[in-house]
């Protein structure tokens, strides 16, 4: 069962977001034929935005 708050969600959540980006970013190693140019490019700026956002969440959003 997963907690509804505290530290061991925030890092259950941030290990998942992670593991998005290390998918995302991945990809963009070795240009897949099957996806175009722009996707992915988006996908490499998905995998930039979703690692700011698990920083965010480990630090419990702290302000700012």
């Amino acid at each position: 069962m997963i907690p509804r708050k505290g530290y061991l969600r925030r890092k259950l959540e941030t290990g998942l977001i992670r593991l998005a980006v290390a998918i995302l970013a991945g990809r963009n190693l070795s240009r897949s034929l099957v996806v175009s140019r722009r996707d992915n490019n988006d996908m490499w700026y998905m995998a930039e935005r979703l690692e700011s956002i698990a920083d965010r969440i480990a630090r419990g959003y702290p302000n700012a």
